[in-house]
């Protein structure tokens, strides 16, 4: 009986064995097979957050392809971070990399958002006011030992981060800390009250405002460590900002690039629109600008320049990069030098641009002299110069060179060079490359521009780029482009700077009825008729017309290429040309208006018990004429801009005599002067050259001054070599507005 017995319990036993796992197998392969019914209930609700998820990508598509409706700069970004459950339930992209140099970068601002605010905690305690706090704990002996060293770890964090940025604001941070170490150290050469007394009067000395101290230094930093953490998974506002410059690069590169199918062609067409449209600045420290705002102010560095370039070559996919030297040492003396790696049967070969002096570099044919009566004349370039063609030959570099500047570059230069990539905070991150699968919006019920929306290049791979262009002749390095993000990490810490920029683009003025009458005119209200509000059935009644930003719509309509309509950028920027007389009205009549003014204010002070004091009187008046001329002063530059804008506007419609009458006008070229006067100066003598009036050209070339004299007198040059001995004029030089042309 044990001999039968004693075999079966075992082999009972792995076959129970083996149908329970079996069982337990089979139950996690369906599993995974088949998700989990959670019920109807569920479903539903999932369902509803889907469609809700989609209305708000849409309203975010919607409010960005129509900035022109969104001056506020709140809606956008609102609309924008409304998305963020919507981003955080998304698929993860195949396309993003993790980047080790972006994580160093959001590392060490969190750092130095630390030391910051330690401080900040210490100077708050001996001079709570100047640190906008209430009162506080008293400064310690401790706090006074270790804030000499918290000061110098702050300056070494800084000069360290500058090191790539070289950004004005760290400067004055870095110097500021070492003013106030150097305040320290002077109060502990006196021994009378204490180690801790003398720091905090030290402390109190100290000129802290409220737009520069170490609070305000810690809450941006750690805002740019949270920027420079590509894989978050949520939008902040500072992103409205590269959906901005990506959106307007798209529609400029559509119309800009012109008919032309040749990618280098298509390239020289955006260069040429982007020496027209941005003059260089001459300010000495202009406050830096990013893309859109380079784009919507007209006015930026060369550096600033060459990125909105890059930004419209990215839009058509030509890769493009700065060019500098393989010692990075000597990247100061090199020229702000743009490559475009441009495709070919052959391979890609790698175009060179100089935004500094408005040119390409030529290539072996030089530039030519179109002067056929049928067809446009002028400055042409049969080619433009390979990197390793300019390697090679310094002939083609040499005829850059000007009297007393020679171009700072030579063949040898470039036989091994590093090629930088305007890669950012926002390009290289997760989100952006999301927001670029997923935000394709069909909507064949819907009006406008965003009936059907395919986002612009918004995201790119620093890998993939780096692979395609690290294998061209002469380049040695691919690296990252961390300059071009001086602009956001410089408003990240101080919004109020950039918001000055937009100023004129925030004035807002009443919309004209028609072209014929001007924003601000008093002597014609400007009312828009209401259907159905009138007595009787059908009729109409006058109501106030709404308020507008010419400055800000016209700009932007410009962008799209939406030009000379009832609804184009050259109906809104008529509304900012504020008439003449009604500014010397405004100017005339101040002191009425003055008078005016403090006697209302007298009159309320009627009853209490004290009257104001002539001190008093003597402020009120003060900040009310203060007042009253940057508003004057406002105007102004809102009648300059719009006239230069209107400029911009008819030389794109090839309407030179029109283009002519805005950048001729008196106001545009002496009141303001300065880059409006070189950037129109520029415009006029381009219109004649394409006139073939190139004698007259050439003079107005060589009277630019300021950041645009470099290339005045290169193209005065050009021309120089090539006119001919009998110049084809139409005109003599002293007439048809030649005064106002500086001749």
């Amino acid at each position: 009986m044990k001999s039968l017995t004693r075999p079966v319990w075992p082999r009972f036993v792995s076959v129970f064995l083996l149908l329970t796992l079996g069982a337990l197998g089979g139950t996690l392969l369906s599993c995974r097979k088949e998700p989990a019914d959670f019920g109807a209930g569920q479903r539903a609700q999932k369902k509803e957050a889907e469609l809700q998820n989609k209305t708000l990508l849409e309203q975010f598509v919607l409010a960005v392809e129509e900035l022109e409706k969104h001056a506020d700069q709140a809606y956008p970004e609102n609309a924008l971070l409304r998305l963020n459950p919507w981003l955080e339930s998304c698929p993860p992209s195949r396309d993003f990399r993790p980047n080790d140099e972006f994580d160093a970068r959001a590392d060490a601002f969190l750092r130095l958002s630390q030391t910051a605010d330690e401080i900040h905690k210490i100077c708050a305690k001996a001079a709570p006011d100047a640190q906008g706090e209430g009162e506080g704990a008293s400064l310690t002996e401790e706090d006074a030992r270790l804030l000499p060293e918290k000061l110098d770890r702050f300056i070494a964090e800084i000069e360290e981060l500058n090191a790539s940025y070289r950004s004005a604001l760290l400067a004055r941070y870095a110097a500021m800390a070492s003013e106030l170490k150097k305040g320290l150290s002077e109060a502990g050469t006196f021994q009378f009250g204490g180690r801790a007394k003398m720091a905090a009067s030290a402390i109190g000395r100290f000129s802290f405002t409220p737009l520069m101290n170490f609070r305000v230094m810690s809450e941006g930093a750690a805002r740019l460590a949270e920027l420079y953490r590509l894989d978050r998974r949520s939008f902040l506002p500072e992103d409205v900002s590269h959906f901005k410059s990506s959106i307007w690069e798209r529609n400029i590169a559509a119309w800009a690039k012109g008919n032309a199918v040749d990618p280098a062609e298509q390239a020289m067409n955006l260069f040429r629109w982007t020496c027209d449209v941005i003059p260089l600045n001459d300010d000495a420290e202009p406050i830096p600008r990013q893309a859109w705002q380079t784009l919507l102010t007209s006015q930026g560095t060369p550096l600033e320049r060459a990125a909105v370039f890059m930004g419209l070559l990215r839009q058509i996919g030509i890769t493009s990069f700065l060019i500098k030297p393989s010692d990075p040492a000597r990247d100061d003396r090199f020229p702000v030098l743009v490559g475009a790696a441009i495709p070919g049967d052959e391979g890609s070969e790698v175009l060179l641009f100089l935004p500094e002096y408005a040119a390409p570099v030529p290539g072996e044919e030089g530039p030519s002299l179109a002067d056929a009566p049928d067809a446009p004349r002028g400055l042409t370039f049969p080619a433009v110069a390979t990197l390793e063609q300019a390697s090679q030959n310094d002939a083609l570099l040499r005829r850059l060179d000007l009297d007393g500047q020679p171009l700072p570059i030579s063949a040898a230069d470039l036989r091994s060079v590093r090629a930088v990539l305007p890669t950012d905070m926002f390009n290289m991150s997760h989100r952006m490359w999301i927001m670029m699968r997923e935000s394709v919006i069909e909507r064949p019920d819907a009006q406008g521009d965003a009936a059907s929306f395919v986002p612009p290049l918004l995201a790119m791979s620093f890998d993939s780029a780096r692979n395609e262009i690290g294998s061209l002749p002469c380049i040695a390095s691919v690296e990252q482009g961390w300059e071009f993000q001086t602009p956001t990490v410089e408003q990240a810490i101080l919004p109020i700077e950039s918001q000055i920029l937009l100023l004129p683009y925030l004035y807002e003025v009443p919309a004209s009825a028609s072209l014929s009458m001007r924003a601000d005119d008093e002597s014609s209200k400007k009312y828009a008729p209401t259907e159905g509000t009138g007595s009787g059935p059908g009729e109409t009644a006058p109501t106030e017309a709404k308020m507008i930003y010419p400055l800000w719509e016209g700009k932007i309509l410009f962008f799209k290429g939406r030009f000379d309509t009832e609804s184009g950028a050259a109906n809104r920027l008529q509304q900012g040309r504020v008439p003449d007389r009604l500014l010397k009205q405004a100017t005339h009549s101040l002191d009425a208006q003055l008078e005016e003014y403090l006697a209302q204010v007298q009159q309320s002070r009627e009853g209490s018990d004290r009257a104001l004091s002539d001190d008093e009187l003597r402020a009120a008046a003060a900040q009310f004429v203060n007042q009253a001329r940057q508003d004057i002063g406002m105007k102004l530059y809102l009648k300059v801009t719009a006239r230069f804008y209107l400029g911009l506007v008819s030389y794109a419609l090839h309407n030179d005599d029109a283009a002519l009458t805005h950048f001729e006008d008196a106001d545009l070229l002496e009141k303001l002067g300065g880059v409006w006067r070189s950037a129109a100066l520029t415009l006029i003598a381009e219109i004649y050259e394409s006139r073939g009036e190139f004698a007259r050209a050439r003079k107005i070339y060589a009277r630019l001054e300021g950041a645009a004299e470099r290339s005045g007198r290169l193209r005065a040059k050009w021309l120089d070599e090539l006119m001919p001995a009998a110049p084809n004029e139409t005109a003599a030089p002293s007439e048809d507005g030649a005064a106002a042309s500086g001749e």
